[in-house]
């Protein structure tokens, strides 16, 4: 299929008529003849890309290049045991090299590998949002968003150089910039490289003359690119370049018209299909989920009654053992000291909670009565019926008495 090739020069401002924006654009066929190009602004561009073509529908035709004094690029060394890791420690590690929040830039960055330093590119969040605004109100999704720099091959100890006009591209495998023609020669003998690598357009003799004192200097021809547009048409496959868009601005595949038309009955077809599976998974789940709560709450209050029991793994059973089986010490169980003092307690007193030990066969209770005489009594009481019982505390509060008792053999008076 035919892809678009679009170059963006400015920064897309929202108007009243839509977008101002200068770009070029090309289109090329898949021979690789170039069926039109030009530049022109957003109207320009707006006659001429149909949305409706089925070509320009799917992202992976449209390529589209920003400016590189946009964009900052830059190689980094980032700690991590993993590449997941890496990926969370990115943005902290970048954030030196920005003077604004991080939070505000978009970061794309090339292959991530354990032990090898990272390509990044940043760029403001709002720049990039507003370009791909007004690429989608032409109804263009573009599936690869390049910094033009990121376009040049790269190689250790190498400087490679884009000529265009008064401007230079340059990239080595640490970072790339746009500089303006003049500073050239300055920009160059700041890099620790030992080899410049022209790879569109040429140096005039005294530029050569300055840059090669020291390094060597070479001009390859791109055969057919007399445009960089058709430059970028020649090697965006091939360059190791970071794709910008990334994360929540990756681009998705469009719906197939055919399907979309389908879409609407296949999807009542499976509705009930759906609501019939929902429903029994829903039944299935709330009951699976009452079990496990139902189970739960039996083992938590059984831990409540005997908090000393380190296994719990059926508490109904275990329940049912210690409420009908003495003690392996021969103390009384824990109905035998429950049953009593329930018997003897009266309505003016009120138990709050209990814990039964089984190892020692004691139950301990706080209870809330009316007064200490009642407590007493109820110690007589359970004495009487063979049940000894100690208090442990008692203190008057505002409303009666809170005590805490111990029932079992060991015991003793007050």
């Amino acid at each position: 299929m035919p892809k678009l090739y679009i170059r963006l020069l400015s920064p897309a401002v929202a108007t009243d008529e839509g977008y101002s924006v200068t770009s070029a654009w090309m289109i090329q066929e898949d021979d690789g003849r170039t069926r039109a190009r030009g530049e022109t602004d957003f109207r320009g561009l707006s006659e001429l890309i149909d949305p409706g073509t089925e070509w320009v529908q799917n992202p992976a035709n449209i390529v589209v290049t920003v400016p590189a004094e946009n964009v900052l690029s830059l190689s980094v060394d980032v700690p991590g045991r993993s590449v997941g890791q890496i990926r969370r420690a990115l943005p902290f590690v970048v954030e030196e090299f920005v003077t604004t929040d991080i939070e505000s830039m978009h970061l794309a960055s090339g292959e991530i590998r354990r032990n090898a330093p990272v390509r990044v590119n940043l760029l403001d969040r709002t720049l990039l949002d507003d370009w791909l605004a007004c690429l989608a109100a032409l109804d263009v999704r573009p599936g690869f968003m390049f910094a033009e720099s990121e376009l040049l091959p790269v190689a250790e100890g190498q400087a490679s150089l884009l000529l265009e006009g008064d401007r230079v591209l340059i990239r080595t495998p640490d970072q790339a910039a746009a500089v303006d023609r003049e500073n050239l020669v300055l920009a160059i003998g700041a890099l620790p490289v030992e080899r410049v690598l022209v790879v569109f357009g040429r140096l005039t003799d005294i530029e050569l003359g300055q840059l090669g004192q020291e390094r060597e200097v070479e001009t390859v021809e791109t055969p057919g690119a007399r445009t960089v547009l058709e430059y970028v048409a020649a090697h965006w496959r091939t360059a190791d370049a970071v794709n910008l868009l990334q994360g929540n601005y990756r681009a998705r595949q469009r719906t197939n018209p055919v399907w979309q038309r389908w879409r609407s009955v296949a999807a009542l077809a499976g509705l009930w299909l759906v609501i019939a599976l929902t429903t029994m998974t829903a039944e299935a789940l709330y009951a699976g989920y009452q079990a496990d709560r139902l189970e739960a709450e039996g083992e938590q209050l059984y831990r409540d009654i005997f908090p000393r029991e380190n296994r719990v793994t059926n508490p109904r059973r275990q329940l049912q053992a210690k409420l009908g089986e003495r003690t392996d010490a021969g103390g009384a169980g824990l109905l035998e000291l429950l049953g009593p003092l329930a018997a003897h307690i009266g309505g003016n007193t009120r138990i709050t909670s209990f814990s039964y030990d089984d190892d020692r066969a004691q139950l301990s209770v706080d209870m809330f009565t009316n007064a200490y005489d009642t407590v007493d009594r109820i110690k007589e009481k359970l004495a009487g019926a063979g049940v000894p019982m100690e208090i442990i505390t008692a203190e008057q509060q505002e409303n009666g008495i809170r005590a805490r008792i111990r029932l079992g053999s060991a015991g003793g008076g007050r």
